[in-house]
């Protein structure tokens, strides 16, 4: 899947990141109070780096809930704060 216009690409992927944090149940502020915000931010800079967006956007699509996916860069995080 192609971004329909470059500039929205940032977004595309901060909508992503929000959408699978839903998805394997994990809250946006427990990842930012885990150590003043430092994961949250490189968990940013992963995912706009990520080349897996589409293999995200597939899975994001056809799962309502589930557990971090490998293709993940920020898997482990996520793990980490899911508990």
């Amino acid at each position: 899947m192609t971004d329909p216009k470059p500039e929205l690409a940032g977004f595309h992927r901060q909508v992503l990141m929000e959408d699978m944090m839903e998805t394997v149940g994990v809250e946006q502020f427990d990842v930012v109070d885990l150590d003043g915000g430092q994961s949250y931010i490189r968990a940013r800079a992963n995912c706009h780096a990520c080349e897996c967006k589409d293999a995200c956007s597939n899975w994001l699509s056809a799962n309502a809930a589930g557990d971090p996916q490998p293709f993940c860069p920020n898997a482990s995080l996520f793990q980490t704060v899911k508990g």
